[in-house]
């Protein structure tokens, strides 16, 4: 039975990280290695983690420099042969290592994905689970590929049990991105594999706060992390597979982003619509109720963003 190294980015965690060390110390899998990286907590986090007496934890503290620094100091400290990250605030179902281990291990240079859901308000039973298009076994360019053609993509980096051998290949996170940083490291990551596996029996249960990520809230430092990691992980992508299909693919997830980001963010906003030109033009339209939609069309959908944002603060 091989090792399974996981490792936890930590960061003012005090009110999740328990539950998360727990479904992972309950594993049915047991040659497991924890590796937690506390990455400059200033609340209760690091004694929660003390709390906890079994061997198969390996506890780390650092100055606060990111989750993606946090996340490449665990992976220098893994010895397992297999790479598992994990976010502080989320949960896995008992069987989730076992099940995804024994999905690649006679297998070579493949990846196991999982099933995965959103809970809200702490309450795990009320998890939704809504079925992706990629929730099936897919060549690593067919799993980007399809996983793109979705409105809202889900790329992140817990998706995955990753052989070492992989890991190493294509390397860790990038420590510039903050924002949106698993789109570029998952797709890095995938084109230096050749399938993945879907798990289903592997779930993951995603806590979700029920904040928009594309809010004004956000800094703009961090929408210039979100651009770079969209545009290196589509690079990345077209230079593997430079076809209209792909190019189209990315421009329409650019799209999303100007969707999300106008009319506030004007430089960002000019940058993704750029690459969206470069790249041939989207074919999306922007998504709301009846109403939005049909001003979107008579109007065009910027005045309608204007004006319902206007509406939103003033009524």
């Amino acid at each position: 039975m091989s090792q399974i190294s996981i490792i936890i980015p930590a960061y003012n965690a005090e009110t999740t990280i328990a539950e998360a060390i727990e479904s992972i110390l309950h594993q049915t899998y047991s040659n497991v290695e924890l590796i937690i990286v506390n990455d400059g907590s200033t609340d209760n986090t690091e004694s929660i983690i003390l709390s906890y007496n079994d061997k198969r934890i390996k506890y780390f503290h650092q100055l606060n420099k990111g989750q993606a620094a946090a996340n490449n100091f665990g992976l220098s400290k893994a010895k397992g042969s297999y790479i598992k990250f994990f976010d502080a605030d989320d949960i896995i179902n008992i069987n989730h290592l076992e099940d995804q281990y024994e999905a690649i291990k006679n297998t070579k240079n493949s990846i196991a994905s999982c099933k995965w859901g959103r809970f809200y308000n702490g309450d795990v039973n009320d998890t939704l689970f809504v079925p992706e298009l990629v929730w099936k076994d897919l060549s690593t360019i067919d799993w980007i590929k399809t996983a793109l053609s979705q409105r809202h993509d889900m790329m992140s980096g817990w998706l995955w049990l990753i052989p070492k051998v992989i890991i190493d290949k294509a390397g860790g996170w990038d420590e510039r991105l903050t924002l949106n940083n698993d789109f570029e490291f998952s797709v890095r990551l995938l084109l230096c594999a050749e399938k993945v596996y879907f798990v289903e029996t592997a779930i993951l249960y995603y806590r979700t706060g029920g904040q928009n990520t594309l809010t004004s809230s956000v800094s703009a430092e961090s929408y210039q992390s979100a651009y770079l990691s969209n545009l290196l992980g589509c690079n990345y992508l077209i230079s593997r597979d430079g076809s209209k299909t792909v190019k189209r693919l990315c421009a329409n997830r650019f799209q999303v982003w100007v969707f999300g980001l106008y009319p506030t963010n004007g430089e960002i906003v000019k940058k993704f619509e750029k690459k969206i030109k470069d790249w041939g033009g989207s074919n999306i339209s922007i998504q709301g109720g009846r109403g939005y939609v049909l001003l979107s069309k008579l109007a065009g959908w910027k005045t309608a963003k204007k004006m319902k944002l206007f509406f939103k603060k003033y009524f």
